[in-house]
C-alpha cells in the first residue's frame, strides 16, 4: 500500500542564495505585514485617534475652569454653567469701570490713569523744570518679568530713569516713565521708543 506523506503545516519560506547574506522569510509574516489595512482596522485606528484628541482637548477645558474657580471673587455654584456666567458678568463689570474712568478723566481734562485697551506708546519732552527730561507712556498686555524686561532695555540705551509710575486693571497694564540723558538730538529718543516698543510687543515664553 502506498503510503502519503502528512500535509505540512508549516508555512512556505522564500529562500535566496547565501550568497546574499538574507534567511528565508516566513511569506506568511511577509503577507500579513505587507498588506494594507482593511477598512474596519482604519476606523478603529481613526477612532482610537479621535478618542485621545478628545481626552486631551476635555483637560485642558478642565484645567481652565480650575483657574476660573480659583480667581473668581466670591464664586457660589461651582458647576461649568455658573462659572462661565460669573466670568462674563466680571468682563462685563471691569469693561463698564474703565470705560466710566476713562470719561470722566475726559471730561476733567486730566491724563487717564486706567491702561488702554490696545497697546500703544507715546513719547514728549517735558518743559520747565523738568527739561531735558522725556516723559513715556505706554499701555500693553500685564504679564510676569515684564518691569525686569523694561529696566534690561532702558540699560540697553543712554538714558537713566528718574522716576516711574505703573497701574494694573483687568490684565492690562499702564506705564508712565521719566527719562533724562537721551541728549539734544531725536537719536535718544529714537533709541528709547525702540527699546520701550519691544517690551509692548513681547510675550511670554
Amino acid at each position: 500500500m502506498q503510503m502519503r506523506s502528512a500535509p505540512s503545516y508549516f508555512s512556505k519560506q522564500i529562500g535566496f542564495p547565501q550568497r546574499y547574506g538574507i534567511d528565508p522569510v516566513n511569506s506568511n509574516y511577509s503577507k500579513n505585514f505587507c498588506r494594507p489595512k482593511s477598512t474596519a482596522e482604519a476606523k478603529v485606528l481613526a477612532a482610537k485617534k479621535h478618542s485621545e484628541s478628545e481626552r486631551r482637548r476635555r483637560m485642558r477645558i478642565n484645567s481652565q475652569y480650575a483657574a476660573l474657580r480659583k480667581i473668581l471673587p466670591n464664586l457660589i455654584k461651582m458647576d461649568k454653567a455658573s462659572v462661565l456666567a460669573e466670568t462674563v458678568r466680571q468682563v462685563r463689570e471691569l469693561k463698564k469701570v474703565v470705560a466710566d474712568t476713562e470719561a470722566a478723566c475726559r471730561g476733567s481734562g486730566s491724563e487717564c490713569v486706567i491702561p488702554s485697551g490696545v497697546n500703544k506708546l507715546s513719547l514728549e519732552k517735558c518743559e520747565g523744570k523738568q527739561e531735558g527730561i522725556v516723559k513715556a507712556t505706554f499701555s500693553c498686555e500685564d504679564r510676569p518679568g515684564i518691569i525686569s524686561d523694561m529696566i534690561r532695555e532702558l540699560r540697553s540705551g543712554k538714558g537713566r530713569l528718574v522716576r516711574a509710575e505703573m497701574v494694573t486693571v483687568g490684565g492690562r497694564t499702564k506705564s508712565v516713565l521719566w527719562v533724562k540723558g537721551l541728549g539734544a538730538g531725536s537719536e535718544g529718543i529714537v533709541c528709547l521708543k525702540k527699546a520701550l516698543n519691544k517690551v509692548i510687543v513681547d510675550r511670554p515664553s
